[in-house]
C-alpha cells in the first residue's frame, strides 16, 4: 500500500506476483491472498485473468458496507415467525432446476417446502423452498419445531459452518399454484428472494427460494463507512 501510495508503483503498472511476495514479506501465502483481497476491496488494485495484479488508483475509494455479525441478521425475519412445513421430496436437479439453483445437472436434494407464519396474524408472509444436500436429510424434522433458521439446525447437528452467503432478490408475481397457500391473488406482485449458504470446500449445503406478497415483507438496508474506504489506512 506504501509503494503504491508514494508511486514507487504506478497506476497501471502490476505488481509483484504471490509467491515473490510471499518472500519479500516472510509470509504466508494465504496472508498475501488476503491482502491482495483488501486493496482490492480498497479500490487500489484490479486482478485480470492473464494479466496480473494491476494498480488502479494511488488512493483508497470511498466504500460503504453492511454490518452483519450471524449469517440470522441477513433478511431477518420477525422472532415470532415460524416455517410449517408442507411437504418435502427427494429431487434431481433437472436442466431447468440446475439453472436455478446454480447447481451441477443431475445433483440430488431434499426439498421441503413450508409456508412461514407469524402468531400474531394467521396470514402467510411467504412460501418458501428449502433444498438441503441429503447428507443433512436428517435434520428435516426439526424445521419450524424451534426458533432456529435452517442453517442453525445443519451447524448444531453436523458441525458444518457457513463461510459465504449469496443473497438474489427480484420482483415477481405470485403464480396460480401458491396463491392458495399464501392466501393471495394470483398474479399480484411478490418479492422474491434466494440465498445459498457455502459451507465447507465452497460447496452449498443449503439453497432457500422465498415468495412474498409485495404487502407483506419489507427489506430495510443500511450501510455505514467502513474499513474499507480508507479513512483509518496510511501510506506512512
Amino acid at each position: 500500500m506504501a509503494d503504491i501510495g508514494r508511486g514507487r508503483i504506478k497506476v497501471g503498472e502490476t505488481i509483484p506476483g504471490e509467491l515473490e511476495l510471499v518472500a519479500r514479506f516472510k509470509v504466508s501465502r494465504h496472508t498475501v491472498r488476503e491482502a491482495l483481497r483488501r486493496l482490492d476491496d480498497l479500490g487500489l488494485i484490479d486482478r485480470q485473468q492473464g494479466v496480473g495484479t494491476v494498480v488502479r488508483a494511488r488512493q483508497a475509494s470511498p466504500s460503504y458496507v453492511q454490518t452483519v455479525r450471524t449469517p440470522s441478521e441477513l433478511m431477518r425475519y420477525p422472532a415470532d415467525s415460524r416455517l410449517v412445513v408442507v411437504g418435502t421430496v427427494k429431487v434431481k436437479a433437472n436442466r431447468q432446476l440446475a439453472r436455478l439453483l446454480e447447481v451441477r445437472t443431475g445433483s440430488e436434494w431434499i426439498k421441503v417446502s413450508a409456508v412461514r407464519r407469524m402468531k400474531s396474524t394467521p396470514v402467510p408472509i411467504a412460501w418458501t423452498d428449502v433444498y438441503l444436500l441429503p447428507d443433512y436429510a436428517d435434520i428435516v424434522p426439526q424445521i419450524g419445531k424451534r426458533n432456529q433458521l435452517v442453517y442453525q439446525i445443519v451447524e448444531a447437528a453436523h458441525g458444518e459452518h457457513v463461510e459465504h452467503i449469496q443473497v438474489r432478490i427480484r420482483a415477481g408475481a405470485i403464480t396460480a399454484e401458491l396463491a392458495g397457500a399464501l392466501e393471495a391473488e394470483a398474479g399480484m406482485p411478490s418479492l422474491n428472494v434466494m440465498r445459498h449458504y457455502f459451507g465447507r470446500g465452497g460447496r452449498p449445503f443449503e439453497i432457500s427460494i422465498s415468495q412474498h406478497p409485495s404487502d407483506r415483507y419489507m427489506y430495510s438496508l443500511d450501510l455505514q463507512r467502513g474499513w474499507q474506504a480508507g479513512d483509518n489506512w496510511t501510506t506512512k
